[in-house]
This record gives C-alpha cells, structure tokens and sequence, in this order.
C-alpha cells in the first residue's frame, strides 16, 4: 500500500491536472482523467489500477463499455507503430461524440514519467490506467499491445493481439464489433 500511495503522490507530481473535459476540447498530449470511463459493471473480480493523471483508482473488472482498451507501454515497438492509429482514430465523430470510449493501460515502465512522456509526445489525449505491479498480465496476457473491444453490458466481444499494421485494419474492426460508421 505504501509503494501505492508513493505512486500516486508521484503522479501528481509528474502530470497536470484534467478539466475531465471532452476529448475534442483537450490539448493534445495532455493526460486526461478517468472520470469519463464507465466503472458501473457490477463483479467479485478486482484488479484495481490508478487512473495516470492521479485522479482515481478504477477496478478493470467494471468498466462498461462501449469502450476500447489499447493495453501499451512506452518501451513498445509495436505500440509506438500503432499509436498514430488510435490518435486518428480518437479523433473521429464516434469518439469525440463519446458514442465508443478509448482507454489505454500503461504497463511495465521502467520509471514514473516514462508513461507520462509517452503519452505527451504521442498526442494521445484519452484516459490511461498504470499497472503499477504487471497484475494486467493475469487478464491480458503477457506481451503488448493487445487492444480488447468491450460492448455496453462490459462484455469482451473482440481481442487484438499484437499490433495494428495499418489504420484500416483498426477502423474496419471498429465498425465491424462496434457497427458504426467511421
């Protein structure tokens, strides 16, 4: 609990605070919190993580969807490829309206701001959780990215593994699992 809460205090520390605005309206690169994410799935299940910016702590077992969680690390080759993807992609009507949400896990980093620096310098402007301890693995495996698709009853209906080679790839299974238009 104490290496938690030195976490979080660094957090702070190391990011700026969110206006918990919508996407459209945020500057890019800035680290959003995680007030837009629905957590109301009722579950035993827990695997806690805190939101990046500091803000929260969300249980992954309840979020609902629709949503797309990206799980990255800024240490990724693949994630550093696919990312552009996902910030075109967060960048459209379906996203910017909060119709589907996007949410990144942060794993595995080798220091504090590596996270914060990745997501700066990428322009990624949704809300991302830190696994602190690699608990994630249990849930989504052990390498990255894997991108999971989860409907509104926060039920998996589609897992990516590996990364996306092109952005059609992400936008057709979008609107394939998703059935929107992009």
């Amino acid at each position: 609990m104490k290496k938690f809460s030195i976490v979080i205090a660094s957090l702070f520390l190391l990011t700026s605070c969110s206006t918990g605005e919508l996407p459209q309206t945020l500057t890019p690169g800035s680290i959003p919190s995680c007030d837009q994410i629905d957590v109301t799935k009722t579950t035993t299940e827990k695997l806690e993580m805190p939101c990046l910016d500091g803000s929260s702590v969300i249980n992954f077992h309840t979020i609902k969807g629709p949503i797309i969680i990206n799980v990255w690390g800024s240490w990724c080759e693949g994630c550093r490829e696919e990312m552009p993807y996902l910030v075109d992609l967060y960048a459209t009507k379906t996203f910017t309206s909060g119709k589907i949400k996007l949410l990144g896990i942060d794993v595995d980093e080798s220091s504090l701001d590596a996270g914060p620096n990745f997501i700066k310098s990428h322009s990624m402007t949704w809300p991302h959780l830190l696994d602190i301890d690699s608990k994630s693995k249990f849930v989504f495996g052990m390498g990255v990215p894997v991108t999971w698709f989860i409907d509104a009853n926060g039920e998996v209906i589609y897992k990516h593994i590996g990364s996306y080679r092109a952005k059609e790839e992400l936008y057709q299974q979008v609107e394939k699992y998703f059935k929107v238009k992009l």
